[in-house]
């Protein structure tokens, strides 16, 4: 691979599912040939130390005057003579892709969901989009209807790739040595069935219909626990709707979880279903792969990449996000059948193992880069 640079505003130790996706990606690529430049975090002096691989860090919007993002034209600049930069990889999409072209070198972009869902009502960013589109080298693209979707915007769709995430399939198979230790902490009982949601807490990733859903449920599964984990916006709504339900006994809010597998694993084991079921099309979701490789049997929205990344009736149950009666009649026919959790944990397994493994994504993207 070229000396590339790595240009993002979304990397650890910021926690998220794009951080995740960096952190992984940037352990397995080349670290003699890869320099990354990021958002400024007060946090980050430890985890960029452990690194094998140069991180420089500046504030991405620190301007005076609009477009504020401006001034990492010459931060770029700098970092290209210092380090013998070879070619530019963006992270995501946002209009300061367009400085890819103004340094004569390759340029790639990459796209994971909201980044391109939030162009299409957004004039100024769907100009900016196809000049960057014109411009670039190639867009990697994390799931086919991610692909779709830029085709809808600029027409076209023969420079994009399209690259699974990955996740680490051994690290997320290991036990947790925490497990007992969180399940005492949580107040988790033998004979307990568990449902586990994690991610950022924001209005459409659709949290609120499946804790609208618990009193239902608990009718017939009296011994049933939900577990969200995650921070965002929306904490203070859903514990408002749990306190208004009666759930605060069944529903346990635990905080945000970093983007360490050996971290999130713990979550994934101690739950017998994992739901997500976002209300918008995600570009494709690393959190799915993650419960399928911990063997969790997954309910999943129809809608967008995670219908690529959980297959119906296989691995899991894809349903309409905006309908709580589909949702509600998913979650009880799989807690209601330990066997087809069972059966679809093994296959989701497999399906990890065998299509979403780091090692077999990198290979791809290094291939794009080179």
């Amino acid at each position: 691979m070229k000396k590339t640079l790595l240009v993002t505003y979304f990397f650890p130790p910021a926690i998220g599912g794009i951080e995740s996706y960096y952190l992984n990606l940037s352990a397995n690529l080349p670290a003699a040939d890869l320099v990354v430049l990021t958002q400024n975090n007060q946090t980050a002096e430890k985890f960029d130390s452990n690194q094998k691989y140069k991180i420089y860090r500046t504030d991405f919007f620190g301007g005076l005057m609009p477009p504020r993002w401006w001034p990492l034209k010459r931060q770029i600049g700098k970092i290209i003579k210092e380090e013998g930069i070879k070619q530019l990889v963006f992270g995501h999409f946002h209009p300061l892709a367009v400085l890819g072209n103004y340094f004569g070198l390759p340029y790639f972009l990459f796209v994971h969901g909201t980044d391109v869902k939030q162009i299409k009502n957004n004039l100024w960013q769907k100009i900016i989009f196809k000049k960057v589109y014109k411009n670039c080298q190639k867009i990697i693209a994390n799931s086919k209807y991610l692909a779709q979707e830029i085709n809808k915007i600029v027409g076209d769709k023969s420079k994009v790739e399209v690259v699974y995430p990955g996740v680490n399939y051994s690290v997320l198979q290991s036990q947790a040595e925490l497990l007992l230790n969180k399940k005492q902490e949580l107040v988790i009982k033998e004979d307990d069935l568990v449902m586990l949601s994690l991610g950022r807490l924001i209005k459409q990733k659709n949290f609120e219909a499946i804790i609208k859903s618990m009193p239902d449920l608990l009718k017939s599964f009296p011994n049933l626990k939900y577990v969200i984990a995650g921070d965002g916006p929306e904490l203070g709504n859903l514990k408002d709707l749990t306190a208004r339900l009666d759930l605060k006994s069944r529903v346990e809010f635990v905080g945000p979880v970093d983007n360490i597998d050996d971290n999130k694993k713990v979550y994934y084991q101690l739950a017998d279903l994992f739901v997500s079921v976002s209300n918008i099309g995600e570009g494709f979701g690393i959190s799915y792969l993650e419960a399928q490789a911990s063997g969790l049997s997954v309910i999943a929205s129809k809608f967008g990449g995670s219908a690529e990344a959980v297959i119906d009736r296989q691995t899991g149950i894809l349903v309409e996000p905006d309908n709580l009666k589909q949702i509600k009649k998913a979650i009880s026919e799989l807690l209601n059948d330990k066997q087809k959790r069972k059966t679809y944990g093994q296959a989701g397994r497999r399906l990890v193992r065998d299509k979403f493994n780091w090692s077999n994504q990198v290979d791809k993207i290094k291939e794009i880069l080179k």
